[in-house]
């Protein structure tokens, strides 16, 4: 088994994408623009963000006994992304979410098997971890994210946190363990609002280092990210970018990007989040969670023009 640099755990689905002109109201019908389907999900889009910067990067999840599954690990396959622990379930099927993408912006349907379709704590190889420098995860799964970060804190891997809002519903009390864990955590805006229960970035960011998380990044969209340690708080603006086809994956993209300059490459914070903001800039410019994500030429290319 050789060893990877960065291991993802979390979901892995099919996303069937269609353009529309605009978000419907109840009980209309339009034409959509074009329909695709791609591989996505939150955890292995961003390992593939990873692999296109060429990082040595692995996949810990599962998928069905179906179609979708051999698609996906072929997917992983196409990508350098190391499939060797993913499961397929027997008599499970893949999930597929619906995508839905008017003028750039998005509404994602999740697909119930996303809950059903998955590992358990006993599936988890320890040496596979052990081996990582970096462990990240949506925490989609608990108990098994919870035995996930046990096995990296006991061996010195670095935790890496990606908290969206459906997660952080859950409320503080019941993830506190899991997120005062994290080396670094990376809500988007609404997940750290959620989590806090305020109503402003900055609120959510100084919260949440207040109660003990060592850096705090939340991904902002079109405004770019904000940056919070004990010692400052800073907001690293978007690269602009003409035009903006779907941000469907840009902070997945920007999530990658990070942890290869930062954990990999061994930058210092704000460098990172301003590579990692290229990086999602250069993705939103296709459709798909994963087609313009960038290879370390493109970005590196892109992002040598504001250095």
């Amino acid at each position: 088994m050789t060893p990877v640099d960065i291991i993802g755990l979390g979901e892995v689905v099919v996303d069937w994408v269609a353009e529309i002109p605009h978000f419907p109201k109840p009980d209309e019908k339009i034409d959509a623009l074009s329909e695709n389907y791609f591989a996505g999900g939150v955890t292995a889009n961003y390992l593939v963000a990873v692999a296109r910067l060429g990082v040595k990067c692995g996949f810990i999840g599962a998928v069905g006994d179906d179609h979708y599954g051999e698609f996906l690990l072929e997917d992983f396959k196409k990508e350098n992304v190391d499939q060797s622990h993913v499961i397929k379930i027997p008599s499970k099927k893949t999930p597929v979410n619906f995508i839905f993408v008017a003028k750039g912006e998005k509404t994602i349907i999740q697909s119930p098997h996303m809950k059903i379709t998955r590992i358990s704590p006993s599936d988890l190889d320890e040496t596979y971890i052990i081996n990582s420098k970096l462990l990240h995860t949506t925490l989609i799964h608990q108990d098994v994210s919870e035995k996930a970060i046990q096995i990296a804190k006991e061996h010195n891997v670095k935790i890496s946190i990606d908290l969206e809002a459906q997660i952080a519903q859950k409320g503080w009390n019941a993830l506190k363990n899991l997120l005062l864990s994290a080396d670094i955590l990376i809500p988007n805006k609404e997940g750290a609002k959620t989590i806090t229960n305020t109503s402003t970035p900055q609120e959510a960011a100084k919260l949440l280092i207040k109660k003990g998380i060592p850096i705090v990044i939340i991904t902002l969209g079109e405004r770019g990210a904000l940056v919070t340690t004990e010692q400052f708080q800073k907001e690293i603006p978007a690269f602009h970018v003409d035009p903006i086809i779907d941000t469907t994956g840009a902070g997945d993209t920007f999530n990658g990007a990070f942890s290869v300059a930062y954990w990999i490459k061994g930058w210092d914070l704000l460098q990172s989040v301003k590579y990692a903001n290229a990086a999602a800039a250069l993705k939103i410019k296709k459709l798909g969670a994963r087609t313009g994500m960038p290879t370390k030429q493109e970005l590196n290319a892109f992002f040598s023009q504001f250095e």
